[in-house]
């Protein structure tokens, strides 16, 4: 079981398998895939830094907006 940073081939190997055989049980993933982790962090791997429609980046105008006039009406929780 490998644990630390990921390489960037670990990280091609999990997004081609994912890519291609979509996400099902998380606990054979390492092992399909060809990799030395465990199931838990080449999920949590894929949800954090490689799923594709994951955005990144700075909160557009609107979305500010909203965040502002969600958190006047709501205040702190």
């Amino acid at each position: 079981m490998r644990k630390g940073l990921w390489s960037p081939e670990e990280d091609e190997k999990l997004y081609n398998h994912i890519i291609r055989y979509g996400v099902g049980c998380w606990s054979s993933v390492p092992k399909l895939a060809g990799l030395q982790r465990c199931g838990k962090s080449c999920r949590l791997r894929w949800i954090n830094y490689l799923r594709p429609d994951l955005k990144r980046g700075s909160f557009s105008q609107n979305e500010e907006d909203l965040i502002i006039s969600l958190h006047a009406i709501l205040g702190n929780r």
